[in-house]
This record gives structure tokens, C-alpha cells and sequence, in this order.
């Protein structure tokens, strides 16, 4: 270490800094003892650390050589630190937080860095115009890069240099990030003014620094890819969980779907039986009726003879007449009985256009209602102005008492005036009256006539709940989970419907026969959502959450797999009413629901027999008529089909 010309405020400064490189420590000392002392007229120079001839033993990026020049305290320093660690050493205000900002600025950082001044001016040692800091940086197989920063106090620039040769700043940063030089980055290059901000570092943050620190380029690339790798792991194990969730809803879905699906079994195997059976009836009731031909046959044969014989012998005249007594008795009773069924048909069919009439006096009762309603307003508001007018023609009348005139005085125009407008004016009173009480005898009329259509609706609402009193009869699950959804409706997007049973209604009751035949009993019993979500939550709630063995199904893509019959005129001609959908009020969902499952848009109804061959050239699949319900089965080979 050397001291050459040192003022008297820097007399401790040499004594006091050090420098300890872990290559030359011993160096070092030897050159510590040699150092003389030289006076000269300039300033302060210092020299710390010793310079190597071997440029190879620095690694790329390496400081081998620093020089400040009027730079803060310094008029003149040289660091030259070995290639493995070195320590800068002394007391505080010796100047190696100097050194420290000197290799900041040096290397092109911007002041802000070292948190000491904002213009790079201000670092030009008091005095002086002008500043230079110069700093070498091992390059590589032996050779070296040195930097100069040239700094001047007037204007408040920088001139940079690249061995020797001017550059530009940017050419300075190129240099350095060759270098994986990062000065900004605290894990690299840590001053002792940003410790607090390095100690307030998360831990992702002191990752990332230090990932850029080591100085591969693709390391933070690595790591960025690996949260992000991670994250879809992440959210892949959330999927695959949920699935798994939903895979458990549909086994236990399915397991109680299972034993619907073999009663269904069971059901239809009973329904194919049933078809057996069906058509082995007739050959049965021939059986029987060629039994009683044959039976009443033998009978008449019998009572013929008996008959000859009773006609020959001499009381024959007697019986002869009693028998035509008895024909004659039974043809009235026969007469009285057909009236009788007439008369039951007759009572049916108006109990059933009664039913329908019912179901459309709920609309007209609304309107009821609002006319009833409207005419009270009109009639309170008539008997206001009847008041009013009561009230002018009075004041008119004391008037008219009060300003009387005398006999053949010249007021009376103006009393003639008064007695015709008193006489318009109970004129008026008379209309009004009139009115009102036509009013409120149109309104009587309609209270009446909303308390006869309270009183159909009330006997509707008791058709409801004996119809829902009948289906917990039958199947108490399904009004127990009716009355879990009315209780949390708000659980469900869209309205669910009720069992279907509940829902429909028949226009005409003389097919509701028939439409309960096209309608499954498994489908009266089905609850009907209309998207597939509500489905789910209804499955969830239902059947898995409560336990109940309903059915339920969604609306939402439904689509028809049987086509409806083209033409409603042939129908017509071969006997048909219509289709069974035609005869069925319901909710769209309902509708759509009963569509797919029962086909009750493609089966055909009638009330009385038709023509079995036109529905066959029709290619009806399956229709109803007279009470029985007929299908059409092709053969697989040819067009030969059999009803």
C-alpha cells in the first residue's frame, strides 16, 4: 500500500482501509511493509491489492481492476482485487461503501441504486469538475474489457468509453449482460443501503433472483414452466376428484335405477304375456259362445217339443196366453233397460262437457273479477257526483228562496234562468240515479256470477288433491318428494314440474280412457325438469340426499323417435277423433316429455270402431278404438303385416 500527497482530512484513511483476497493475502502484507511515502503537490493517491500477470486465473465477468478519479472523497484510488473472494476492511467513513457505489456506477447503473444522490454529479468530488471512474473486467482467455465512465459536474453528464474507444450506453449494458453482469439484482451485487429492502424479500422473489444471479439464461423459463406444469397437475387432480365425485353420483344413480330398469323388465315381459293372452281371448269366447249355441240349442230343440206337445193338449189355450203375457213383460223391460243405459250415457257425457266447462270458467272469473271491480269504481264515482249534484241543486234552491224577487220585478229573467237550471240539474240527478242502480244490479249479477265459479274451482282444487291423495296411495314416495320440491324450489334454475298425472289434464273425459292406455304408469309417476343441470340436482337432493325411489327426467334435448301421422282428414275418415296428444292439456316440458317416452303425438284415438284396414295402408304402428288398443307388427321379410 502506498500514500502519496494526503491531505489532512484523509491522514487516517490508508491506515484504516484494507483489502484481503483470499488469493494473495500474503502478497498483500509483503507490499503493506515495502510501501514508502511520497509527497506531491496533486492530492491523495491509493493503491490497494496487488495486479496479476495471469489474466486466466479470472473468470468471465471477473473485476480485476478498478480507478477512481476524484470520485466522492477519492482524488485518486486503484483496487486491484485477486480471482476468488476479497474483502474490502475498516471502520466506518473509511470509504468502502465508495468503493461499493463506484463499481455500481461503473458497471451503468443508474443512481437511484445506491439510494445516496439523484444526479450523477453530485458523486464528483467537492472541488473538482470533473470525475472518472474506470473498471476492468476479466473477458475471458486472458483477455479483459476496461470501462470508463467519464463524469462531468457542468451539465450533469456521462461520456462512457470501451477500452479506450467511445461508446454509447447501451453498447456498456451489451457488455456487461455478455458478462451476466446484474448489478440491479440484490443476490449478485448487494449494497448495504438496500439490506432492509433484501431482508423484506419473499421467497418467490429471492427464487427468481437467484435464478437470474447463477446466470443461465433459460433457468427462469424452466422455473415459469414448472409452476405451470404444476398448476395443471393441480387443477387435473381437482378434475379427476370431481370426476370421481360424479362417477360415485351415477353408480349410486344407477344402482337405483336398476331396479326400475327390472321392474321395466318385468313389465314388459307381463305386457308381451298380456298381448298372448289378448289374442287368445276371442278363440276363447267362441269356445264359450259355441258351447252356449250348441247348449241353447239343444235347449230350443227341447222346448219346441215341449211346446208342440203343451199346444196339442187341451189347456194348451191357457199357456198360450200366459206366454205371450210374459214375451210382452220381457220386450218392456228390455225397452226399459236400453232407456236406462241411454240415459246413463247421456248423464256421463254431460258430467264430462260440465268438467270442461269448469275448467274454462277459471279465465272467464279473472275478467269477472276486473268488471265487477271496474263497475264498483264507476258507481262509487257516480254516487260521488250524484252527491255533488245534490249539493248544487241544494245551494241553487237557497238561492233561488234567497233572491227571490218580488212580484212584477224586472229579476224575473234571472229566476226563470235558476228554475231551468235547478230543473236540468234534477234532471241530471234522476240519469245518475238511474245509472247506478243499473250499475250496481250488474254488479250483483257478477258477484253472483264469481261466487258460482268460486264454487267450480273450489270443487277443481278438491279434483286436485283427490288426485294427489290418490297418488300417495299408490306411491306415497313420489307426493313426499312433491313436497320436498315444493318446500325448495329455490334450489332449481327452472320450474320443475310435478308427477305428470298432476300436471295433465284431458279436454274431453270421453277419452280419458284411451289416453290413460297410451300414457305408462311409470310416466304419470315422473317428475319433469327442463335442463339437464335441474336433473342432477333433483338425483342429488331426491333420490340420493333423501332416498326416495322416483323418477324423474329432463325436457332438455328430447327428441321424438316416433313421426306423427301426416294427414289429420284420413284419420278422420277412418273413424279417429285424433291423436291422444290432441286430447291432453299440459305444461310444454310435460308435453315434450310424454312426446318421447309415449308417443301420445303418433298413437290415434276413436271412440267407436274404425276402419282396421285403412289403418293399416296407413301404416299406423299402434292405435286405440272402442276400447281396445290394436298394434301392427311387419313381418321381417315382405310387406305382409298382421293387427
Amino acid at each position: 500500500m502506498t500514500r502519496k500527497g494526503l491531505t489532512r482530512a484523509e491522514q487516517k484513511q490508508p491506515e484504516a482501509l484494507g483489502i484481503v483476497s483470499s488469493a494473495s493475502s500474503s502478497d498483500s502484507d509483503s507490499n503493506d511493509d515495502g510501501d514508502g511515502e511520497e509527497e506531491q503537490a496533486e492530492g491523495c493517491e491509493l493503491s490497494i491489492g496487488r495486479e496479476l500477470a495471469n489474466g486466466n486465473a479470472y473468470r468471465p465477468g471477473s473485476i480485476m481492476h478498478i480507478s477512481l478519479t476524484n470520485f466522492i472523497t477519492y482524488d485518486r484510488i486503484e483496487v486491484r482485487p485477486g480471482p476468488h473472494m476479497n474483502m474490502i476492511i475498516g471502520p466506518n467513513g473509511t470509504g468502502k461503501s465508495s468503493i461499493v457505489c463506484a463499481i455500481a456506477l461503473g458497471l451503468g447503473e443508474n443512481t437511484s441504486v445506491m439510494k445516496r444522490a439523484k444526479d450523477i454529479s453530485e458523486f464528483v468530488k467537492h472541488g473538482h469538475a470533473h470525475g472518472a471512474i474506470e473498471i476492468t473486467l476479466a473477458a475471458g482467455a486472458g483477455a479483459a474489457v476496461r470501462i470508463r465512465r467519464e463524469i462531468q459536474r457542468q451539465g450533469n453528464k456521462s461520456l462512457w468509453k470501451i477500452d479506450g474507444r467511445a461508446a454509447a450506453f447501451a453498447e456498456v449494458q451489451r457488455r456487461t449482460r455478455a458478462l451476466r453482469i446484474q448489478v440491479n439484482n440484490l443476490c449478485q451485487f448487494l449494497p448495504q443501503d438496500r439490506v432492509v429492502e433484501f431482508s423484506k424479500m419473499s421467497a418467490q422473489a429471492l427464487l427468481k433472483q437467484t435464478q437470474a444471479a447463477v446466470g443461465r439464461e433459460d433457468l427462469q423459463q424452466l422455473q415459469e414452466e414448472l409452476v405451470r406444469r404444476r398448476a395443471q397437475e393441480r387443477q387435473a387432480q381437482a378434475q379427476a376428484a370431481r370426476l370421481r365425485g360424479d362417477t360415485e353420483a351415477l353408480r349410486a344413480q344407477a344402482a337405483l335405477l336398476e331396479r326400475d330398469v327390472q321392474r321395466w323388465q318385468e313389465r314388459q315381459t307381463a305386457e308381451s304375456q298380456l298381448r298372448v293372452l289378448t289374442a287368445l281371448v276371442p278363440v276363447a269366447r267362441y269356445a264359450e259362445a259355441k258351447a252356449a249355441h250348441d247348449a241353447a240349442k239343444q235347449a230350443r230343440s227341447a222346448a219346441h217339443a215341449q211346446y208342440l206337445a203343451a199346444r196339442d193338449a187341451p189347456a194348451a189355450a191357457g199357456v198360450e196366453a200366459r206366454l205371450e203375457a210374459c214375451e210382452a213383460q220381457a220386450a218392456a223391460s228390455q225397452g226399459v233397460w236400453r232407456g236406462a243405459g241411454d240415459a246413463r250415457r247421456e248423464a256421463e257425457q254431460g258430467a264430462r262437457q260440465q268438467l270442461a266447462r269448469l275448467e274454462r270458467l277459471d279465465a272467464a272469473q279473472r275478467e269477472l273479477r276486473g268488471e265487477a271491480a271496474q263497475a264498483a269504481n264507476q258507481a262509487r264515482r257516480r254516487a260521488e257526483q250524484a252527491a255533488a249534484l245534490r249539493s248544487e241543486v241544494a245551494r241553487l234552491e237557497r238561492a233561488l228562496e234567497e233572491d227571490r224577487p218580488k212580484e212584477g220585478s224586472d229579476d224575473d229573467d234571472g229566476a226563470s234562468a235558476l228554475r231551468e237550471k235547478k230543473l236540468q240539474l234534477a234532471n241530471e240527478l234522476v240519469a245518475l240515479g238511474d245509472e247506478q242502480r243499473a250499475l250496481a244490479s250488474a254488479g250483483r249479477a257478477a258477484n253472483g256470477d264469481i261466487e258460482r265459479r268460486t264454487a267450480q274451482l273450489r270443487a277443481l282444487d278438491d279434483s286436485a288433491a283427490r288426485r294427489r291423495d290418490e297418488l300417495r296411495r299408490v306411491h306415497g314416495d313420489s307426493v313426499r318428494a312433491l313436497e320436498w320440491l315444493e318446500a325448495n324450489r329455490a334450489l332449481f334454475a327452472q320450474h320443475v314440474f310435478a308427477p305428470a298425472c298432476l300436471e295433465m289434464a284431458v279436454r274431453d273425459a270421453r277419452y280419458a280412457a284411451a289416453v290413460e292406455a297410451v300414457v305408462s304408469r311409470a310416466s304419470l309417476r315422473t317428475f319433469v325438469a327442463q335442463s339437464d343441470a335441474d336433473y342432477h340436482v333433483f338425483t342429488r337432493e331426491v333420490n340420493d340426499g333423501l332416498g326416495l325411489r322416483v323418477s324423474v327426467a329432463s325436457s332438455e334435448g328430447l327428441a321424438e323417435s316416433r313421426a306423427a301421422p301426416e294427414s289429420r282428414e284420413a284419420l278422420a275418415a277412418l273413424g279417429f277423433g285424433g291423436c291422444a296428444a290432441d286430447f291432453v292439456d299440459a305444461p310444454r316440458a310435460v308435453l315434450a316429455f310424454l312426446r318421447a317416452r309415449d308417443h301420445i303425438h303418433a298413437v290415434p284415438v276413436a271412440l267407436g270402431a274404425v276402419d282396421h284396414a285403412g289403418a293399416a295402408r296407413l301404416a299406423l304402428r299402434e292405435y286405440i278404438a272402442d276400447g281396445t288398443r290394436y298394434a301392427t307388427a311387419r313381418g321381417r321379410y315382405g310387406s305382409h303385416a298382421a293387427t
